[in-house]
């Protein structure tokens, strides 16, 4: 899916980025969000947390088990932390590039979570039968993805 130069929602000037979202997309993102806070409380073992959570020794559980043991809390801290400083700046016309690196931390865990719900490893997420009854979520999936792909792009002074 491509947006002309006047479509992008995030353009870096001059060190710091504008935001372009419109008020419907920033209302889905903050949806978004709020139901991301409620999984993340579940802990590591919900499945749809899967992604974010990745066992880091393959099979060996005794080593994974440690490993999630230390790496949990402060994962989890800030995941909390960047969707906090999402939430606060949802409304910004302008954000710092902490404010944006949070941005993309926030949404790449979404997009992993709904990924691992609709079971995505490759393929175009617009690329989907619109009586599929997953259809939404895919098409969902795919907005995320190009957001993302829109921050980075910023991040690297692109376009």
């Amino acid at each position: 899916m491509a947006f002309g130069r006047d479509r992008r929602r995030v353009v870096e000037r001059r060190g710091r980025y504008l935001l372009r979202l419109p008020a419907g997309e920033r209302d889905l993102v903050r949806g978004l969000l709020n139901e991301l806070r409620t999984l993340l409380a579940l802990g590591p073992d919900d499945p749809r947390l899967r992604r974010l959570y990745p066992a880091a020794y393959g099979e060996d559980r005794e080593s994974n088990e440690e490993y999630r043991r230390m790496t949990h809390e402060d994962l989890a801290t800030g995941r909390l932390a960047a969707v906090e400083t999402v939430e606060t700046t949802l409304t910004a016309d302008e954000l710092t590039p902490e404010q944006l690196t949070a941005w993309m931390q926030a949404l790449n865990s979404l997009r992993l979570v709904l990924g691992t719900m609709l079971d995505v490893d490759e393929g175009d997420p617009f690329d989907v039968d619109p009586d599929d009854p997953d259809a939404q979520q895919y098409m969902l999936y795919g907005y995320l993805g190009m957001l993302l792909e829109e921050i980075v792009q910023a991040q690297l002074g692109g376009y």
